[in-house]
């Protein structure tokens, strides 16, 4: 027994030392009725880290199996002649076979004889193979060490290579912010977002953010919602936002960058929203009326039919307290030289047409006359406005001079 530890030692460490051990040739373990038995395997996970499988006395295995699992060149490393079973390893399998074929036996027995390879019993083979698992342990150990020191390394990499990333982050994040306002959100691309106060989807890639609150965004359009006179009515509106919408990299960005202005700019309802658009509309027509006290022409033109007849329209809005009942619109024609023509059924320079309400404040009244209502007896290619009477459902009446009409555009 000593004698063949101190043999088996001598073999283990020519083995790992300089390689000089008998290699089994590899065609005798293609052959598919070959008996090949794993005792135990190192295999590497997906991490590269060796594990080791124990298959006690041997788990039986195909050349498939063998071939898809082993690693490196066969070596006997001891035999058991009264079994007739020869154990070998490879850089990661540990197993013994049985030769069927008395060629393979034959090309085998001599290989084991040249290179004095010891022979066990059933007593001495536990030993043996202690000795090969430890020596393979070891081995496997150290690699696994290795590994551990360069995961520890790529994780200390990884973790210091994340923290100078968000450092730069933020900087680059702090210099954006000095340059530019949190509430302009800008898109991908239009999203569909449905209003929950106009009930109108608005397709934007640009938002005025006044507020987001949880999964709501209060916004403003990227146009007026009205305009008179110059004087614009902004009004916020507010949507629910889409899963589509929130996974939008862009919004993602958005929310990185402006995290602290949002969450300091979060405290508002649907409630606070519907005050505040009251509050502007109510300013929006304060200050329309200031300048039309009595409302305004929002257009206005004539046509001229082959008969010379007089086709007049007009579009009134109505920027006063109180409902219209009439609009009375008084006109006079001229020709191309400026001479007054004159009407020739009123037998008057002066014509006029009336427009029937009801007009409620702060809306607006059309009429337009397609038929005629007045001839020229002259060659007329002007129009000019006289005046406007207004007459009120309350019986009240302002007339308007020409010099004190209020037009949104000029004809």
């Amino acid at each position: 027994m000593k004698n063949i530890l101190i043999l088996f030692t001598f073999l283990m460490s020519s083995l790992y030392a300089f390689g000089q051990v008998y290699e089994i040739p590899k065609r005798v373990f293609l052959h598919p009725e070959h008996r090949l038995h794993f005792i135990g395997l190192f295999k590497q996970s997906a991490n590269g880290v060796w594990q080791y499988t124990d298959y006690g006395n041997g788990r039986e295995m195909n050349s498939s199996d063998y071939f898809n699992n082993s690693i490196g060149n066969e070596h006997y490393f001891c035999y058991d002649k009264k079994n007739n079973i020869f154990y070998f390893y490879t850089d990661n399998v540990i197993g013994y076979y049985n030769p069927t074929s008395k060629v393979d036996l034959s090309i085998i027995k001599k290989g084991l004889k040249e290179n004095n390879v010891p022979k066990v019993t059933i007593e001495t083979l536990p030993t043996m193979l202690s000795e090969v698992l430890k020596a393979k342990k070891d081995l496997y150990d150290k690699k696994n060490e290795e590994t551990y020191e360069t995961i520890r390394r790529v994780r200390e990499k990884f973790v210091k290579d994340s923290i100078e990333t968000a450092k730069r982050k933020e900087l680059e994040q702090e210099e954006y912010r000095k340059t530019h306002d949190w509430r302009d959100l800008s898109m991908s691309k239009s999203y569909g977002l449905k209003c929950e106060f106009c009930d109108i989807n608005h397709y934007m890639k640009k938002y005025r953010v006044m507020f987001i609150s949880a999964d709501t965004l209060y916004y403003l359009l990227e146009k007026p919602d009205m305009s008179y006179l110059g004087i614009n009515h902004v009004g916020i509106h507010y949507s629910t936002l889409t899963r589509e919408f929130k996974n939008d990299n862009q919004f993602k960005e958005y929310v990185s960058i402006w995290r602290d202005s949002i969450a300091n700019n979060n405290n508002f309802s649907n409630q606070s929203a519907a005050i505040f658009n009251l509050i502007q509309y109510n300013e929006f027509k304060d200050k329309i009326h200031s300048i039309a006290p009595n409302g305004f022409m929002q257009r206005w033109g004539w046509e001229l039919n082959s008969a010379k007849g007089i086709e007049p329209y007009f579009c009134f809005f109505n920027s006063s307290k109180k409902t219209i009942k009439y609009v009375d619109f008084y006109f006079s024609v001229f020709n191309a030289v400026g001479d007054k023509c004159y009407l020739k059924y009123e037998r008057s320079y002066i014509g006029n047409v009336r427009g029937v309400g009801p007009v409620e404040p702060f809306d607006s009244g059309s009429w337009n006359w397609d038929r005629a209502t007045h001839y020229t007896s002259g060659d007329a290619s002007e129009m000019r406005i006289v005046k406007l009477v207004i007459t009120y459902m309350d019986g009240t009446a302002k007339t308007i001079p020409n010099s004190s009409i209020i037009y949104e555009k000029q004809q």
